[in-house]
């Protein structure tokens, strides 16, 4: 009963929580930097080019992986939004390359 209450139900309180928190952090980084890999990988392009693109897609996709994760009802959704993107991310890179 206390998972349950713990993961399943909608927070009552304002504050963020600790697994969304580490969740949108995390998860969005990593996944981000996947995508990016996997836009590398994609594009064929010299390895200036690659960390140019890099240095201005990735913030941009971190910032909306993480408030997209972050944006969850319940704990349980957040881990499955990280999982989601990490798996989608690193399925295509996996496909592609």
């Amino acid at each position: 009963m206390n998972i349950q209450n713990n993961l399943f139900i909608k927070d009552k309180n304002s504050s963020i929580g600790t697994i969304r928190l580490l969740c949108a952090i995390f998860g969005a980084l990593f996944s981000a930097y996947l995508c990016i890999c996997f836009i590398a990988n994609f594009l064929n392009f010299s390895i200036f080019e690659n960390i140019v693109i890099a240095i201005i897609i990735l913030p941009f996709l971190w910032c909306f992986f993480a408030l997209w994760i972050i944006l969850s009802n319940t704990k349980i959704l957040a881990i499955a939004k990280t999982i989601f993107l990490l798996a989608i991310s690193g399925l295509s890179l996996f496909l592609i390359g």
